[in-house]
């Protein structure tokens, strides 16, 4: 593991929520949840509650690994959980790492109603009011790794945020858009296995929250740089929009997500830097076929991306699998 700077710099932290679903206690709250919930206003997603979201494969190791290997000016990392620990994060290991554990009991203060929550963008809300949070951190979903060196201007330029993406139209999802989308995510998880999310409605629901009326910035999925500060004012001055988003157990339509909302925010205060997007990549275990998978974990080695999503790795035949391990191993330098 390389040695941790710690410079005179502003202080950047990283934030990586995580949840173990096969862990028999979590998952009979799981359940108690869905069904004292069952009868929720708005239309539910068809992803609230399908298994592969609460799905713990590994990768957590390869995420945080790879933050202490390719970003070791990150101060600390934050894991955010539901009275759960990962068992390789002894004291020690957590100790030399600089990684604090955090439960949802601390990020919910004075919100206790909430508990136990079930819903990552109810979870992400909340975020920033992780006791001792830096003002510029990176919000990681577990399945995130970073796969060469990247520097804090890669995510922040003064107090500006650095967006990877591209500009689109905002469309409306009226009854019948809503209504194709959900006859869509049906057959697809039907026919295909593959679960959808409604995630660009998300966004647009999150970009109108910050003002924008005709287009939004689409981020593509990678680790985000969010700027604490903008998300306090806003909840400050708008604590119902708060309450309303973490009321949900389970995700909903109706939703936003505060991490794109933060984003368009520092977009409206032109404190955004926008860079392009050929240094990310998805690597898809349920929708990559074999030879494509080949061909990104090839692209890894080489290491022509620097931000990689592992989605669906449990879907990868064996042989598959094992070489991706192999390579994020030697690729992080994992010592945990």
């Amino acid at each position: 593991m390389k040695k941790i700077r710690r410079g005179s710099d502003e202080a950047i932290d990283a934030v990586i929520t995580w949840v173990d679903g096969s862990d028999q206690e979590h998952r009979k709250k799981r359940l108690r949840a869905l069904n004292q919930n069952a009868d929720e206003r708005s239309p539910a997603l068809s992803s609230r509650s399908d298994e592969t979201r609460f799905l713990d494969n590994g990768e957590l190791r390869f995420c945080i690994s790879s933050i202490r290997t390719f970003a070791p000016w990150i101060r600390n990392i934050y894991l955010v959980t539901d009275n759960q620990r990962p068992g390789f994060l002894t004291d020690e290991v957590c100790d030399e790492l600089s990684l604090k554990v955090v439960d949802h009991s601390q990020i919910f203060d004075s919100y206790e109603w909430v508990l136990p929550t079930f819903n990552s963008r109810t979870i992400e809300t909340a975020l920033w009011r992780i006791p001792g949070l830096a003002d510029k951190f990176i919000y990681f979903n577990d399945d995130f790794v970073i796969t060469a060196p990247v520097e804090p201007e890669d995510f922040f330029v003064g107090e500006s945020v650095v967006m990877r993406g591209q500009w689109h139209a905002i469309v409306a999802y009226g009854r019948l858009r809503l209504l194709a989308n959900r006859i869509g995510s049906y057959l697809s998880k039907k026919l295909f296995g593959v679960t959808r999310t409604m995630h660009l409605l998300l966004q647009i629901r999150s970009a109108r929250r910050a003002g924008f009326v005709d287009r939004y910035f689409r981020i593509v999925h990678v680790p985000h740089p969010v700027y604490k500060p903008v998300l306090e004012k806003y909840f400050e001055e708008n604590p119902d929009h708060f309450e309303e988003n973490i009321r949900y157990k389970f995700r909903d339509i109706a939703q936003f997500s505060s991490i794109y909302l933060a984003y368009h925010l520092k977009i409206a205060q032109d404190e955004a830097v926008f860079r392009r997007t050929d240094d990310v990549m998805m690597i898809h275990g349920e929708m990559d076929p074999q030879f494509l998978l080949g061909r990104k974990i090839q692209k890894v080695v080489q290491q022509e991306v620097r931000f990689i999503s592992l989605q669906g790795v449990e879907k990868m035949n064996e042989r598959c699998r094992e070489r991706l391990e192999k390579v994020l191993i030697e690729r992080t330098g994992m010592s945990f």
